[in-house]
């Protein structure tokens, strides 16, 4: 694997950032009907069953950027264990577990694979997986820079402020209005307003985790404690 520095890792960062974008704006493009950003979750945008047009877009972008992300997760290695700062080992294992995920969820939308017809729940378990190692490998490398770097709180806390938006918008939903069922383009029509909508903060979810490991990416090294 070659090695980048800041600047080739900030450019892979980019082109990867590029690639999600484009797919997913060319997968929401083909959408039947029209995709409503607000209120319809990421996965539906890459179902095969209800977009079967534009899901291929999503899922080849994806597993173009997992490609470019790979040598980005190996700079930020480096750069986070530089003098005598202890390697974040397990932070870095949950983010290249999380690549591998993306990446075995890129070539089951590609192929249109639908490995939990081998598996039970394989593909949910997979979403699961991709999902746990990027939040916990993005959140665990913003807590290393804390610890042993003197980082600002500020970028972690953007990061995990969609998750607690989520809970407290769901467990709203679950003593309120149960009898609404999972969210759908129809609570437009019903007046449901768009913050109650789990399909809006994941979608904010996903940018502010980008934005997060972006931060790594670009920041120089902060003063830290062991240098």
């Amino acid at each position: 694997m070659f090695e980048v520095g800041r600047r080739g890792a900030t450019r892979l960062f980019g082109a990867a950032s590029l690639s999600v974008v484009m797919g997913v704006v060319l997968a929401a493009h083909h959408f039947p009907g029209g995709f409503d950003w607000v209120y319809t979750v990421i996965s539906r945008l890459a179902s095969h069953r209800r977009n079967p047009e534009g899901a291929i877009w999503l899922a080849g972008s994806g597993l173009v950027a997992v490609c470019l992300l790979w040598p980005v997760v190996a700079h930020l290695e480096r750069k986070l264990s530089q003098g005598g700062v202890p390697r974040p080992r397990l932070s870095l294992a949950a983010l290249r577990m999380g690549l591998v995920a993306a990446g075995l969820l890129g070539i089951e939308g590609m192929l249109d694979l639908r490995f939990s017809a081998v598996l039970y729940k394989a593909h949910e378990g997979l979403a699961i997986l991709a999902f746990l190692g990027f939040y916990g490998g993005v959140l665990g490398l913003h807590v290393h820079r804390i610890r042993h770097m003197d980082a600002s709180v500020w970028p972690p806390l953007a990061v995990v402020l969609p998750l607690v938006a989520v809970g407290i918008t769901q467990i709203t939903l679950y003593f309120d209005q149960r009898d609404l069922g999972w969210v759908d383009t129809a609570w437009r029509e019903m007046g449901i307003p768009f913050w109650l909508s789990f399909a809006f903060w994941q979608w904010l979810a996903v940018a502010f985790l980008a934005l997060g490991l972006g931060w790594l990416v670009v920041v120089g090294r902060a003063s830290g404690r062991h240098a």
